[in-house]
């Protein structure tokens, strides 16, 4: 059985063709242009196009195979695009990162009862990251005409792909529209925003399938009536690629953002508003925390600070970095450049480089860098264990962090535990091709799915001390800031 799997993620169009006997034949990814976005906002028919146009390309590459059916990936739902009467754009597609609603979510988590209710219900703090509130600033200010539909970047993927309005429980629940707990629309929530349950997307399995339209049949190249599976969420297939659902592994993708979650086998939440828990797949709840600021922050110290120009030399730097770090006084950075989503929620907060000395010097600024992410990472790691009630019998790290030795060394010694670097490109894209073989009955459980991580790295203990002062003094700042309002030095 050989699958064409389609990923439209946050900075690329991703395509796969993955045989069930062979595994992985190839693989094609396609930075979206200009024309089509920037990362926080995007025109949606040129990302659907983009996304067509990788699986194109991968289907180049393998003109002899034919395709049994077509799996879908993208971004969790907290994104939102407004419909008119025949499901056409009216607005540009808003993702996580536009944290354009933060005036008016900063106005309603003045409300504590508010704040918590629908935490408790939906598991999704009050933030610009998720689709409601999206959804209620575009409203309340006028910003777009009045849409007859409801969507988010998988749920329009999916309607230009079948003709079908439709989206998983599981990939629904990080819109902050679903009740976790009933898998169905959440009531309050609805009345809050003023929404109608038929101007959102009808809630399915996630193993889900429609037919294949004429017309993307036609872009792609292959035969019309392929049965298309229904959008999966990233990080629910990264957890599915990693063998995350039947054992105790926490992953960890750092990527232009970052999270770390856990499978449970019920919705847990924290008392107060801090970490999410979106619903996963076989029954199960995937509990977690995500940072806004990784690979973002460490383009942005490279190019707009260090003045890197073309490809930037993260090895170089990261021998720097190894420096920096023996010299052991850089600069504290708090790496909320794009806000704050865990653990403040705060997503009008701005970052701050801390401690800045005449001596600093390049590499002492990427080593704070590096070190403020992880830090943040270790803030959600703390919170996003005592909520699940167990610490994790490994932690497996995906994403661009794979490339840097240095910082997974480090990372190792942040958390205190030993990481494990999966070496699986695209883990998203493989998560996703497994469940469609779930879903096409050839395998009866991702829970069978086990890790297959390529290389440990342990936490060097000769630092513990160094970075657990370093730590603290983080934290210190953290809430000093958190005090004054925002993180401005």
């Amino acid at each position: 059985m050989v699958i064409l799997v389609l990923e439209a993620s946050t900075s690329s169009a991703k395509a796969m063709l993955y045989d069930s006997g062979g595994g992985v034949l190839s693989i094609a990814a396609r930075p979206y242009s200009s024309d089509t976005g920037d990362t926080m906002t995007f025109d949606a028919d040129a990302l659907v196009d983009e996304t067509i146009r990788a699986g194109r390309d991968v289907l180049a590459r393998a003109p002899e195979q034919t395709i049994d059916m077509v799996a879908v990936c993208s971004i969790w739902s907290h994104s939102l695009v407004l419909l008119d009467s025949e499901k056409k754009p009216i607005s540009r597609l808003s993702t996580w990162a536009d944290t354009g609603a933060s005036v008016t979510t900063s106005r309603y988590r003045k409300n504590a009862e508010l704040f918590t209710s629908l935490y408790r219900r939906t598991g999704c703090p009050i933030h610009a990251t998720y689709t409601i509130w999206k959804y209620i600033h575009e409203k309340e200010n006028r910003l777009s005409p009045p849409a007859a539909y409801i969507a988010s970047m998988p749920d329009y993927l999916y309607w230009k792909l079948t003709g079908r309005f439709a989206a998983s429980r599981s990939t629904a629940s990080a819109g902050g529209f679903l009740n976790i707990h009933r898998l169905d629309w959440d009531d309050e929530a609805l009345r809050l925003a003023g929404v109608r349950p038929d101007m959102l997307p009808e809630l399915v399995d996630s193993e889900y399938t429609a037919p294949l339209s004429a017309e993307a049949a036609e872009q792609l190249g292959i035969p019309a009536g392929l049965p298309v599976l229904v959008p999966g969420a990233d990080g629910c297939m990264n957890q599915i690629a990693s063998g995350a659902v039947g054992e105790n592994v926490m992953t960890i993708s750092v990527g232009t953002s970052a999270a770390l979650r856990l499978t449970t086998d019920r919705p847990l939440l924290a008392e107060t508003p801090s970490t999410w828990c979106y619903v996963g797949v076989e029954n199960t709840w995937i509990v977690g925390s995500a940072i806004a600021g990784a690979g973002n922050c460490v383009d942005w110290t490279g190019r707009k600070i260090l003045g890197c120009e073309g490809v930037i030399d993260f090895d170089e730097l990261d021998r720097g970095a190894e420096r920096a770090l023996e010299k052991g006084d850089a600069p504290l950075f708090l790496p909320f450049l794009a806000g704050e989503r865990c653990p403040g929620w705060d997503d009008a907060r701005t970052g701050a480089l801390v401690g800045l000395k005449i001596t600093h010097d390049r590499h002492d600024l990427y080593y704070a860098t590096l070190e403020g992410v992880l830090f943040n990472l270790k803030q959600c790691y703390d919170i996003t264990v005592a909520v699940a009630g167990r610490t994790p019998e490994r932690i497996s790290v995906s994403g661009g962090i794979e490339h840097s030795p240095f910082w997974m060394r480090m990372a190792a010694s942040v958390l205190g535990l030993p990481v494990y670097a999966e070496r699986q490109p695209h883990a998203s894209l493989l998560g996703t091709a497994i469940l469609a073989l779930k879903a096409a009955g050839s395998l009866s459980s991702v829970r069978d799915v086990r890790p297959s991580p390529q290389d440990c790295y342990e936490p060097d203990t000769s630092k513990a001390d160094f970075f657990a002062n370093r730590y603290r003094k983080y934290l210190e700042f953290y809430a000093k800031l958190s005090e004054r309002g925002d993180a401005s030095p």
